[in-house]
């Protein structure tokens, strides 16, 4: 990762976390010593909420301009990626990050995001889309843009050792979900169903041998491959498809106690195409 940030000669970097486990692991600890090691100077973003919402979006951009951050690093998961995306774009917005939201053509500008991945699940570490929530709108709709793809993303699967059982779970439904969605569309092609089948026999195969053997770096390497080829487009994605998938974040925006979104999606996948 130094060798990254060294060839590419950036000043200022915003790291964004999420609850505070890659705190915890030592995961953070080993980025912020990359980018000391490449001299770029570090301001912090934490608490970006299981639901990323707007406020902490236009709270973070705000603290882009104030610094002068040329680079936005994602140090979490499939919400901590969204999040960062949206202050990306928000950053050189002149106005609030909700706009960009509304209508996504208004993003013309946005920061250099690189991601430090530590779950399977959204694939959001290889795909150019966020999802944001408003608390006082009620509402948790996308945003996407040619402009927010990762111009890097590090995807170590030591990192996703110390993920709780049930989220890994719940990372390989969604993992599942994207491809089901795709699976099932009108006018897929031979050769994206066949892909399509053989990484969901991968997640399927590997998932009971990290849940019996966390440490298994060769089966989380499979699954992180799996995740990571999930919306990027290869499995020849089609918004019919992915409409299913957007589907859910309209429909239950702010639950309380929300049951893992990946989990109720694959049950619904699967109850309204079999």
């Amino acid at each position: 990762m130094a060798d990254e940030l060294t060839s590419r000669r950036y000043k200022t970097a915003l790291v964004v976390t999420g609850g505070g486990s890659v705190r915890r692991n030592g995961e953070l600890d080993a980025v912020l010593k990359a980018l000391e090691a490449a001299g770029v100077r570090v301001v912090e973003f934490s608490g970006i909420e299981p639901n990323p919402r707007v406020t902490s979006v236009d709270r973070a951009a705000a603290l882009c301009r104030a610094e002068g951050v040329d680079l936005v690093v994602a140090v979490g998961g499939g919400l901590t990626m969204d999040a960062s995306k949206a202050i990306c774009a928000a950053a050189g917005h002149d106005g609030p990050a909700w706009e960009l939201v509304l209508d996504n053509s208004l993003v013309k500008d946005a920061l250099p995001l690189m991601t430090v991945n530590t779950i399977a699940a959204t694939g959001s570490e290889y795909d150019n889309s966020a999802v944001i929530s408003n608390i006082e709108t009620n509402e948790k709709l996308p945003l996407a843009s040619d402009l927010l793809w990762p111009v890097v993303s590090f995807i170590d699967p030591a990192y996703t050792i110390t993920v709780p059982a049930r989220q890994t779970v719940a990372g390989y439904c969604d993992i599942m979900s994207h491809y089901l969605e795709q699976y099932f569309v009108k006018d897929i092609s031979p050769v994206a169903e066949g892909l399509i089948e053989g990484i969901l026999r991968t997640v399927i195969r590997n998932t009971p041998v990290v849940l019996e053997n966390p440490a298994d770096l060769n089966a989380r390497s499979e699954l992180l491959w799996a995740s990571t080829l999930g919306c990027n487009g290869i499995d020849n994605t089609h918004f019919e498809a992915m409409a299913e998938h957007i589907e859910k974040h309209w429909f239950a925006p702010l639950e309380a106690f929300p049951v893992p979104f990946s989990r109720k999606d694959v049950v619904e996948v699967l109850k309204r195409s079999l």
